[in-house]
């Protein structure tokens, strides 16, 4: 994963941060993507890398 930003959204509370989340898993489900799994996001070196789990759910 890249640190390609292409959303103009501003993100300044965890409020914020988990419906932006939230907006882009549904897309993924939505679009048939695969997104169990750990996902690597690398910045440009100023903030820390971080990595990010899945798992879905069971009800």
């Amino acid at each position: 994963m890249t640190t390609d930003s292409t959303s103009n959204e501003e993100i300044t509370t965890t409020e914020d941060f988990e419906a932006a989340l939230g907006r882009v898993i549904l897309a993924g489900l939505e679009n048939d993507i695969d997104l169990q799994g750990a996902w690597e996001y690398r910045t440009d070196g100023e903030m820390p890398d971080m990595e990010v789990m899945v798992v879905e759910l069971v009800p």
